[in-house]
């Protein structure tokens, strides 16, 4: 192509002459004496151009590669950086309010995404308990074993686990384990099976008993003993999730989109940043959590337990919780109780006997949606209870 273009403009009268090749197995053919030097010249140009296009090229596809680099890396730190925004909000630190918008996050095209060695937002460390491995534990000055994701599993070897031992000291005794400050053999409990009024059973199966304590049977928490809880092995508590549709003055379901949204009744304390379901432990024998006796007029205990009996139930199983320990952990039951119908008889009834027995508490119906103010654990129960009627969250 360049022999071509320099044939044209000799023609046409240039003052360069044509590139100089020869035909091959023929003898070189000079230029016109006058010429020679221009000749060789030109070719030695025409040599140097090819030499800085093929530099050109090398660089500019070094560059691409330093460029997609980058963008590979920038994707990368703002993947943590979604994850660690979402952890902290998860857990209660902040609000929504303020927080800077982060880059959407945008497929890899052409990558399998089985393959991508990037931080995911959903990282395989969310299989292991978080909060029951929190450094300080709730309301008192023991602090845990620090215990890494890889070592949580009790099947993973882990020769300088040592962690302390912490039972706190209840006032009334007969609701609780009998154990000291130290640990002891708790001979007179009987460990997955019902042990009198408390069934010691676990919704994940049976748990290995080790010197005579259960162990979690998500793993190693960082500190032994019942810890703040009311018995060794599972405390089962119950999570009734009470909710109606939000409605506008007009009596219409409000929506957001195309999905209906929900209100959810919800308990606060004065000293508390945030809402909680109206549930937790139970006194043995008895179907209504402590706290929503607390909340609820005595009247309409009967009715509400009738509610619960005809309720969906939309969780069981291990709760993460603070107050874990290696040998204490709570397991709830979570039951959606839905009233589609504002005019509903029993709804006006709950309303009507809504109450605080105790100062600084409040109860109200809460707009649901992910930014509620409640605990990581009660959002994870909410978010299934709005996925069972198809409402926003």
């Amino acid at each position: 192509m360049r022999e071509i273009k320099a044939n044209r403009a000799w023609a046409a009268g240039s003052d360069r002459p044509p590139a100089c090749k020869e035909a091959p197995g023929s003898l070189p053919i000079p230029p016109p004496a006058g010429l020679r030097g221009s000749a060789v010249s030109s070719c030695r140009v025409d040599t140097m151009v090819d030499l800085l296009e093929m530099a050109h090229l090398k660089q500019s596809g070094s560059m691409e590669q330093r460029l997609a680099s980058l963008e590979e890396q920038m994707a990368q730190t703002t993947r943590a950086l979604h994850w660690i925004v979402k952890a902290l909000r998860d857990n209660g630190f902040g609000s929504e309010e303020g927080v800077p918008t982060l880059a959407p996050q945008k497929a890899s095209v052409g990558r399998d995404p089985e393959l991508d060695g990037g931080l995911k937002v959903e990282d395989p460390g969310d299989a292991y308990h978080v909060d029951a491995r929190h450094l300080l534990y709730p309301s008192c000055p023991a602090q845990r074993f620090p215990v890494p994701n890889e070592k949580v599993p009790w099947e993973t070897e882990f020769l300088i686990y040592n962690p302390p031992f912490y039972t706190a000291d209840r006032k009334n005794k007969g609701l609780v384990d009998p154990v000291g400050d130290a640990l002891e053999p708790l001979s007179r409990i009987s460990y997955n099976a019902v042990d009198g009024r408390l069934d010691r059973r676990s919704f994940h199966g049976v748990y290995a008993v080790q010197d005579g304590l259960p162990l979690n049977p998500m793993g190693r928490t960082g500190l032994r003993g019942r810890g703040d809880l009311s018995c060794f092995g599972p405390n089962h508590t119950l999570q009734p999730v009470v909710t109606r549709w939000r409605r506008n003055q007009d009596g219409a379901i409000c929506r957001k989109g195309i999905k209906k949204m929900l209100e959810v009744l919800v308990v606060k304390r004065s000293l508390s940043e945030h809402w909680v379901l109206p549930g937790g432990s139970r006194e043995p024998g008895e179907m209504l959590p402590r706290k929503l006796k607390r909340v609820l007029q005595r009247e309409f205990w009967p009715s509400f337990e009738s509610l619960l009996t005809q309720g969906t139930e939309v969780y069981k199983g291990y709760v993460d919780d603070p107050r874990n320990t290696d040998n204490a952990w709570i397991e709830t039951v979570a039951v959606s109780v839905h009233f589609p119908d504002q005019s509903d008889v029993e709804l006006k009834r709950l309303n009507s006997h809504l109450h605080s027995c105790e100062a600084g508490v409040s109860i109200r119906w809460q707009v649901v949606d992910e930014r509620i103010p409640l605990y990581a654990n009660h959002k994870a129960i909410l978010q299934k209870a709005a996925a069972l009627f198809g409402a926003y969250y």
